[in-house]
């Protein structure tokens, strides 16, 4: 198994040395490619897995940095789904909606950008425009992206957060 495979694996793992032991490997992978656009990718996206927010936006910041076309193109629209639900939860909510909005100019048939907008706006108390939003997400026919599937589990997470009184 090639060594970022294993690491992907070991992040996922309910081991928290393994855990560790797979940020260490994609952290030395990332360093070791400070140019490599994918590298930091991966690293904060498993970052942001394992709840290291900070430690995530600057792997994302990275990114931006060196260009996000560098990155494969389906993984480029949700570069912004995840950095802006990192900036969310780090509180950062102009930034996460500024970041958002730029992603639905630039991929505007990539749903999950408007869901997680979405819940940009609910947390900065503007349920009506949140459920706009959402209205827009589901009735876009046609759209069928299978985006907000790849975040079913971040969202059912926030959708309890939102249930609870």
């Amino acid at each position: 198994m090639a060594p970022c495979q294993e690491a992907d694996v070991l992040i996922r793992s309910a081991d928290p040395e393994n855990v560790d032991k797979g940020l260490a490997m994609l952290r030395t992978c990332a360093d070791s490619r400070p140019d490599d656009a994918v590298a930091w990718y991966r690293l904060g996206s498993a970052l942001d897995f394992t709840d290291r927010e900070a430690e995530a936006m600057v792997a994302y910041q990275r990114v931006f940095d060196l260009g996000v076309g560098r990155l494969d193109p389906d993984d480029q629209p949700c570069l912004y789904v995840q950095a802006g639900s990192t900036l969310r939860n780090l509180d950062r909510l102009d930034e996460a909606r500024s970041l958002l909005e730029a992603g639905r100019s630039r991929f505007p048939k990539f749903a999950a950008l408007t869901v997680f907008l979405a819940l940009i706006e609910v947390s900065a108390g503007r349920d009506r425009r949140a459920i706009d939003l959402l209205f827009e997400a589901l009735l876009d026919e046609g759209s069928g992206d299978g985006s907000i599937e790849v975040y079913s589990r971040a969202l059912h997470f926030y959708a309890g957060k939102l249930r609870q009184p």
